[in-house]
């Protein structure tokens, strides 16, 4: 090994374990590595959480984002269990809680996000629930099959998956949310009122345009009272609210932070020994005018690679197109894109249909997708979005046009 000090990620996360996979397979880096983790567990994939792992049909092998055999084969120290309380930027050490002081010659900062609390009267009551790490999904099944009547708050992804699981588990299910449709910031009423249709036409009962006003209860909770004075039986509360990033380390630390840390198009922080990845970083994107903080998976793998490909001073650039995916009632939805605006919706087949899909355009240019049971799509969808070229609208809405034959062709070239 070499007398390189070693680069210490904090945050035993998808995009920390992609760090450390990264560094020593594709870089061959062989300098120390330390992973850190404030859980008991070896990195794991978040999204099963709410799809699979809750419902059951996800075992915890299953979770792992590398083999365990990875950490003791490719020399990286795992210290987990013990979150990362200070560091020391300048000095270029780290400090545990537990008071091990680790050096390094650069640090990932990878520390994600936690669910935004719910503050009204009665949000600390028993049966309120959060939903962001193994243990959370764990003890949230446990409640479901315990549960009769659930409420969620939050009509986002993450509200609409646990709607979906906890109509899975026979519960009566109603979810609230002040916005006109699901996923309206995302989606815009037309597309989200077919996702409302979906849901109502799961059984879900669906309470838009209207919020939470306090959990009622004594010890535990026993029923919800909306704004507009409407009172929802419920024994269990699931919140998703969305996400805060963990920033309170680097900011401790003397970073940039404004809505997360604040890094450029490769991921460096404001320190030259720091760079920043996952659900914490907010980078610089070429494709949008401001930067940008991406909470999910397909960004998470995609920082990790990227920021140990920087941390050996082989800045990459990072314009991918955002993924986004959910599962619900059997269905696999995909979004691909992060419009700011659009002045076009054009759907293509049947929104009952598998393979069905919808564009958001910005003067002819396909800016977003999201396409319904479709195999395959997200590839084409992702590559058509990222050439930023104008669309034929009918090609665009024509199911019998092949996916690829959407795509701009290169010019010919004449002799």
């Amino acid at each position: 090994m070499s007398a390189d000090p070693g680069i210490v990620i904090i945050g035993a996360s998808l995009a920390g374990a992609k760090a450390a996979q990264a560094l020593r397979l594709d870089h061959c880096y062989d300098g120390p590595i330390t992973l850190v983790g404030d859980e008991p567990h070896l990195p794991y994939q978040r999204p099963a959480l709410s799809k699979g792992y809750l419902l059951d049909t996800t075992g915890p092998g299953d979770l792992d984002v590398l083999k365990p055999r990875f950490y003791v084969d490719q020399d990286v120290t795992l210290a987990l269990g013990v979150p990362a309380a200070a560091l020391d930027l300048d000095a270029r050490r780290a400090r545990l809680a537990d008071g091990t002081e680790l050096p390094f010659a650069r640090v990932l900062i990878a520390t994600g996000a936690r669910p935004r609390r719910l503050q009204v009267p009665g949000a600390d009551l028993d049966g309120v629930r959060y939903l962001r790490n193994r243990d959370d999904s764990e003890h949230l099944a446990a409640a479901l099959r315990a549960a009769g009547d659930v409420v969620v708050i939050g009509a986002g992804w993450l509200g609409c998956e646990l709607a979906a699981a906890s109509r899975t588990f026979g519960n009566h299910t109603t979810v609230i949310d002040p916005l006109p449709t699901p996923l309206y910031p995302v989606l815009g009423d037309q597309v989200g009122g077919l996702i409302a249709r979906r849901h109502h036409d799961h059984g879900v009962n669906l309470l838009l345009g209207d919020g939470v006003e306090a959990i009622l209860g004594t010890r535990s909770v026993e029923a919800v009272q909306t704004i507009t004075g409407r009172t929802i039986p419920a024994d269990l509360v699931i919140v998703g609210v969305g996400a805060t990033p963990n920033t309170e380390l680097a900011q401790a630390a003397g970073l940039n932070v404004d809505g997360g840390i604040l890094t450029d198009g490769h991921l460096r922080t404001s320190h030259p020994a720091a760079v920043a990845a996952g659900d914490v970083a907010r980078h610089q994107h070429p494709r949008y005018l401001n930067p940008v903080r991406i909470e999910h998976w397909d960004n998470a793998a995609i920082h990790g690679t990227a920021a140990a490909a920087t941390m050996v001073g082989k800045p990459p650039a990072i314009d991918h197109v955002p993924y986004f995916f959910s599962t619900q009632y059997g269905s696999t939805l995909e979004y691909l894109g992060l419009p700011t605006t659009w002045d076009r919706i054009i759907t293509r087949g049947e929104h009952t249909a598998h393979g069905f899909t919808v564009f958001w355009l910005d003067r002819s240019i396909p800016v977003a997708a999201l396409t319904i049971d479709n195999p395959g799509a997200a590839d084409h969808l992702r590559t058509l979005i990222s050439t930023a070229y104008p669309a034929d609208p009918r090609r665009l809405a024509d199911p019998g046009t092949p996916l690829p034959d959407l795509l701009p062709k290169a010019p010919s070239r004449t002799s």
